[in-house]
């Protein structure tokens, strides 16, 4: 959903001093937080009303819904409390203590902990979701204000005001693994579908953060929002929505170019933002006038790119659109399309050179045209440097192709990784580390397709176990085999400091010729590969 100023937009009045949002799974309804009134409304999203009210405990906070959305839970900051609202009655069936003033909360992707930022105690408290009682307490750096899971569960990004920081913790140890610093007033925390980046809004330095979560550090920052506060992420990871308190306005931020694309005015002092299910409408809590207002996607498609060689679900949202009988891609029909209301159509791209006009017509009518859609050149992968490195990983890696422009992460068997630069015929990251030696595909994800992939090979630190022969002349030039392990990327090898000549045969075997030496005696023998240093203390005797 791309916002934009136009958009139809109900204003739904909620109690006083309302906080945050959060919507069930099945989209059906929005639960808002009033801090002032201890209360939680609940908006059914087909009618737009609130359809009851629920208290709770003194100045709720932050509010989540549980990932099989049987249940909301509200962090009450004046009682230091959690309330457990059952969504099917909308009643409070418990009331979880022994926290210190809770502010932001979020269940974990399998539902059975809940991590609340205790900011009273500098702590992130995890409640077990059986039995409604806090389990153990990860004690975090000054002021933790919310909380975000990375999409496999094991690790939890922390935002913390006081400390200016963002912490990770390991969700298998409960331990604090990493503490990202240099940020002012960290707030909202959203990590990307898929894995790779986390993303932070900093309403003292007007900028969306973006934290790459193979290396936990900051890999960019988009600026020009003005006191960013709340922050959602579209199911694609190609949109963040961003409520921004300093200018009144919800700022739509394209996570591919990291630009902000548009920006909708006229909230008053907007908190926080949750995305529906469907991704068609955005729920915005306006603080400042106490009323929680919808904006609704424009008629279009989305996405409204595409690889050149289709295959692209879109979606396509407008007006009066149960009759369609065809749906054109610049004349030619869509590999399938399928009605599911007036205003809703899904279909797929078909194959296609350029850029054209996506039309739907009904019945024998003119087609109406309702969007451009974007084809992208096919992404290809024509090489890597270098090819291999060690375990540790941490050097950097560059990929060469054409058509890298919209590249999202590059995958090293499953392991995605966030560039540190990209270009359309160029794509820097690190290596991650792996756990055994061996070769693993290295595949760049964009927008469009990949059709080929490189080979990365993780080598072990080399090993020398003998010499054939292990002496010879001080003239050098003698022929000498280097017997090991892990000798298959060789780089260099020096006998007693000298540079020899080196050849390499196989993974446990590499030719030298000797260099000369200054004197008889033993030397040392040094093989470097790409993965480290190995060293032979004396042996190569000189003659």
């Amino acid at each position: 959903m791309d916002a934009d100023e136009s958009l139809v937009a109900d204003v739904i009045p909620v109690e006083h001093a309302p906080i945050a949002a959060a919507v069930t799974p099945d989209g059906q309804r929005v639960y808002v937080t009033n801090f002032g009134s201890s209360s939680v409304s609940v908006i059914d999203t087909a009618t737009g009303t609130v359809v009851t009210t629920i208290g709770v405990n003194s100045g709720p906070w932050g509010i989540a819904v549980s990932p099989d959305g049987l249940r909301a839970y509200a962090a009450c900051f004046g009682s230091s409390t959690v309330a457990v609202i059952d969504t099917t009655t909308n009643n409070v069936t418990a009331t979880v203590s022994g926290l210190d003033k809770p502010l932001g909360l979020t269940p974990a992707p399998d539902g059975s902990r809940v991590y609340v930022a205790s900011q009273g105690g500098n702590r992130v408290d995890v409640i077990n979701t059986d039995t409604y009682t806090v389990t153990a307490s990860v004690p975090v750096g000054s002021g933790p204000r919310n909380v975000a899971f990375t999409p496999d569960g094991t690790e939890a990004y922390v935002t913390e005001e006081g400390a200016n920081a963002v912490q990770v913790i390991d969700t298998a140890t409960l331990t604090v693994t990493a503490t990202l610093t240099g940020f002012s007033f960290p707030r909202g925390v959203k990590a990307s579908p898929d894995g790779q980046r986390v993303y932070v809004t900093e309403y003292g330095g007007n900028r969306l953060d973006v934290i790459d979560t193979a290396t936990h550090t900051l890999a960019t920052a988009i600026t020009g929002l003005s006191i960013p506060i709340g922050l959602a992420i579209s199911d694609d990871g190609l949109r963040a929505y961003v409520a921004c308190e300093g200018d009144d306005s919800v700022v739509t931020v394209d996570l591919v170019t990291n630009q902000l694309i548009d920006t909708v005015a006229g909230f008053h002092a907007p908190t926080w933002l949750v995305l529906t299910p469907d991704q068609l409408d955005l729920y915005v809590v306006n603080n400042g006038n106490e009323t929680v207002r919808v904006l609704r996607s424009p008629a279009g498609a989305y996405p409204d790119v595409g690889p050149l060689s289709g295959g692209t679900p879109v979606t396509i949202i407008g007006d009066a659109l149960g009759s369609t009988t065809a749906v054109r891609f610049g004349g030619a029909p869509a590999a399938s399309f399928t009605v599911v209301s007036d205003q809703e159509i899904r279909a797929v791209s078909p194959r296609l050179p350029t850029d054209v006009v996506l039309e739907v017509i009904a019945g024998q009518h003119t087609p109406r045209t309702v969007d451009r859609f974007y084809y992208l050149q096919d992404s290809v992968l024509t090489g890597i440097s270098p090819t291999s490195g060690r375990l540790s990983g941490g050097a950097p890696l560059t990929v060469t192709g054409r058509g890298l422009i919209t590249t999202t992460s590059v995958n090293f068997d499953g392991v995605a990784v966030t560039p540190s630069s990209v270009y359309d015929d160029k794509v820097t990251v690190t290596v991650p580390p792996a756990q055994t030696p061996g070769p693993v595909r290295v595949t760049v994800v964009t927008r469009s397709n990949s059709y080929r992939y490189a080979i990365y090979t993780y080598t072990g630190p080399p090993g020398i176990s003998s010499l054939t022969p292990a002496s010879g002349s001080t003239a050098g030039g003698e022929p000498v085999l280097i017997n090991g392990t892990e000798l298959s990327f060789t780089t260099g090898v020096t006998i007693g400091g000298r540079p020899a000549a080196f050849g390499i045969i196989s993974s446990t075997r590499i030719s030298v010729v000797t260099p000369p030496a200054a004197a008889p005696g033993p030397a040392d023998v040094v093989v470097t590969t790409t993965a480290g240093t190995s060293t032979a203390v004396g042996a190569f005797v000189y003659t």
